[in-house]
């Protein structure tokens, strides 16, 4: 039963219990007190039993508080926490928003020692080849690169992990709760400790005080005092380690509840956030790899270096990095390539698809067309080259296939390239987009009429029948 302590009178060693609900008193002697008197107060609450006949208090006892009920609040939200993880890298992604959504793409990630180590060569051959703006590129695009690996390596955790150092970690009631389970295991092992030292001692004094015969003599009842007052000390021990082991119990079942609810949430904005987020990374990566390599050889195929260097190697094709990584394979001993070697082979075939072009010749006689695709398939294989003797065939396809190149004598079959041009654009510029026009021209065409043909669109010339030109064009254009 429970009731409130509202009368003590400490020299008649009596007190008065007042129970709760009904008021009704109980008067009670302080021998049955099952405490400290030290803490008695007045008021205070107090559990009590009473005889069989129900007319005597049989024990007393403070009130037993409840342990605390732990429950974990939640301090931070999910997205705000992956926010501050990863917020650098999201604010990023929304800074090259541009170049993430162009449709740019060079593989870097495959690319991107060969594609650096192509920078340095081609600087080492004209120091004038890196302007600022490629200078730069190259510094952004190595930064972003950096970048790039530490958001990988952050994002490469395991789930537990990533859950208990991006969420649970910037919860503070749940960091509290985490530090206060430390605090209580190391009480409980002290006290464990302290608790087995006292019940040896106890043990040993129960002993000696019971092979006493003194019973009568001051010191025997000061032994027993001693030993009462010891025994409770211990009980008291007792009952502290045991609420201790109670609140660690439910201090780590609220711990492991608060984790476990928010585990399968957070993996649902985690996951997909992190996908998108290296998506983009990617994305960005190779439109920036695409620029870099763009602007390197665009620089490149204009220095008097650079292609004195490749007329002395003997290197056919374009100027690009497929052409150089080509050179380069085709100087190695291949008896002793090494792993890390091989996987250039890879790239090689991948820049091989990725540069194919698809050229159109549309010439009047076809053995010119012949020999100028021929001249074009050993200047590079992987060039898809199609012939045309009458422009207006390719006028009149219901598929046309997508040309990077159309390459033209000035008039064929009584049409000129610009009239050509004029309809091909009408006719399949939404389909297949607009070709680079390059015009096939005679010796002596004045200067009035090329100029206007450039204000038309008609981007390169070349003088017919001379083949080095011709070659040299397509490599400036490719």
């Amino acid at each position: 039963m429970n009731g409130f302590l509202v009368g003590l009178n400490a020299q008649k060693k009596r007190g008065l219990i007042e129970q709760a609900h009904n008021k009704r008193k109980f008067e009670f002697d302080l021998r049955v007190w099952d405490g400290d008197f030290k803490e008695i107060t007045p008021n205070m609450e107090v559990e009590f039993e009473l005889t069989d006949d129900k007319k005597q208090v049989s024990v007393v006892r403070p009130k037993k508080v409840p342990l605390e009920e732990f429950a974990i609040h939640q301090t931070k939200s999910i997205k705000d926490c992956i926010y501050d993880y990863f917020g650098g890298t999201e604010n990023l992604i929304k800074h090259y928003e541009k170049d993430i959504n162009s449709n740019k793409d060079l593989d870097f990630l495959r690319i991107k020692r060969f594609l650096f180590t192509a920078y340095n060569d081609l600087f080492e051959l004209d120091s004038t080849i890196p302007n600022l703006a490629l200078s730069n590129l190259k510094s952004e695009l190595g930064k972003l690169d950096k970048e790039y690996e530490s958001f990988i390596k952050k994002s490469s955790y395991p789930p537990q992990y990533s859950y208990e150092k991006i969420f649970l970690a910037h919860q503070i009631e749940f960091v509290k709760n985490e530090e206060l389970i430390q605090t209580t295991q190391s009480i409980i092992k002290s006290t464990t400790i302290q608790q087995a030292s006292m019940g040896e001692a106890l043990k040993n004094m129960e002993n000696q005080f019971a092979a006493r015969h003194d019973k009568s003599s001051a010191s025997y009842i000061q032994a027993q005092n001693n030993l009462k007052n010891f025994r409770k000390r211990y009980v008291d021990l007792l009952h502290y380690l045991s609420q201790q082991k109670e609140k660690l119990a439910k201090i780590t079942k609220a711990g492991e509840e608060f984790s476990e609810k928010f585990f399968e949430p957070f993996l649902k904005n985690y996951l997909p956030l992190t996908k998108e987020l290296k998506k983009d990374f990617i994305k960005l990566l190779n439109a920036k790899a695409y620029d870099l390599d763009f602007l390197l050889w665009e620089r490149a195929k204009r220095s008097l270096s650079v292609r004195r260097f490749f007329i002395e190697a003997g290197i056919t094709g374009t100027y690009s990095s497929k052409t150089f990584l080509k050179y380069f394979l085709r100087s190695l001993d291949h008896n002793k390539i090494r792993k890390e070697t091989k996987g250039l082979f890879d790239l090689l075939k991948y820049l091989e698809a990725f540069s194919k072009r698809n050229i159109l010749l549309i010439q009047e006689d076809p053995k010119d067309g012949k020999y100028y695709k021929e001249y074009l398939r050993n200047f590079d294989s992987d060039l898809q080259v199609s012939t045309s003797s009458d422009p207006r065939d390719n006028l009149r396809l219901s598929q046309p296939l997508e040309f990077h190149i159309v390459v033209m004598e000035w008039e064929v079959k009584e049409m000129d390239i610009l009239a050509f041009r004029k309809k091909y654009i009408e006719m399949f510029k939404d389909s297949v987009g607009i070709p680079v026009f390059c015009a096939i021209i005679s010796k002596g065409m004045s200067e009035e009429t090329l100029q206007n043909a450039k204000k038309e669109g008609i981007s390169y010339f070349v003088t017919k029948g001379s083949t080095d030109q011709f070659i040299d064009m397509m490599r400036m254009i490719l």
